[in-house]
């Protein structure tokens, strides 16, 4: 089965590292013109450069999408370039640590912000869009949660397990309310990846065993895997799919 986006355009956010750069370089391989999207400007322009460089189309975009403002400057200027929007990936997050005695208001309230509250604007924004615009053409959301939102806790980590639950609950109802328009939303839940998230707990030789022994697959996973099962989700081939949670985690929870 060949998985094509010719002719789409699409939004990541937080594409300048980990999960993000692995699926904006995944969907502008499959055909799609990529806004990179990263509150970093650098990370962003390497991401979009290297896109181009291998013969895709991408633009760096710089925008925090915990900000209105921003992340309709984020959307307008993906119209802008190119007069369309078919598909947006909610992949920005952070991941503060802390306990839940000692974890300081703003640090909350932030990752609530980021990782909450930006899929829920960036879904509104890039939904008018889609629901006005591309009519038959309809449109596909794809947002990336975790399995420490949905399945087991995740030590010192509240405010992240949080939002990750909170985004599956709030994609379900997209899916609901953005089916008559013909948007199809979806979420991924990743296990543990390869990532600069997961950079300092993988030098950690206790934590790698844990994995090893949670981890039916009994390895971390690639990027690209992640990348993957988004460009399904993205393409034709998913086409009867809208409001499910999909899980990529080697194993590690099974339902």
């Amino acid at each position: 089965m060949e998985l094509r986006l010719e002719n789409k355009v699409a939004i990541v956010t937080g594409a300048g590292q980990g999960l993000g750069e692995a699926i904006a370089k995944k969907l502008a391989a499959a055909g799609a013109r990529v806004a990179v999207n990263d509150i970093n400007p650098d990370r962003a322009e390497r991401v979009a450069g290297e896109i181009r460089a291998s013969g895709g189309e991408a633009i760096a975009v710089v925008a925090d999408v915990s900000n209105k403002f921003q992340c309709v400057g984020l959307v307008e200027t993906t119209r802008a370039q190119w007069g369309q929007l078919d598909i947006l990936v909610n992949n920005a997050g952070i991941e503060p640590v802390s306990s839940i005695l000692k974890m300081d208001e703003w640090e909350w309230q932030r990752c609530i912000d980021v990782n909450l509250k930006g899929v829920f604007l960036m879904s509104q924004l890039c939904g008018r869009v889609m629901a006005e615009e591309n009519k038959e053409r309809g449109g596909v959301i794809v947002n990336i949660s975790s399995i420490a939102g949905v399945e087991i806790p995740l030590m010192h980590r509240a405010a992240y397990c949080a939002s990750k639950a909170g985004m599956v609950g709030f994609a379900r109802e997209c899916a609901r309310e953005f089916a008559q328009y013909g948007i199809r939303v979806n979420t991924i839940v990743p296990g543990v990846f390869i990532t600069p998230m997961t950079e300092k707990a993988r030098q950690n030789p206790e934590m790698m065993a844990k994995w090893m022994r949670e981890i039916p697959m009994e390895r971390l996973g690639e990027p690209e895997e992640v990348a993957n099962v988004v460009l399904f989700l993205c393409s034709e081939a998913s086409s009867y799919m809208t409001g499910s949670t999909v899980t990529v985690d080697g194993g590690k929870v099974m339902r």
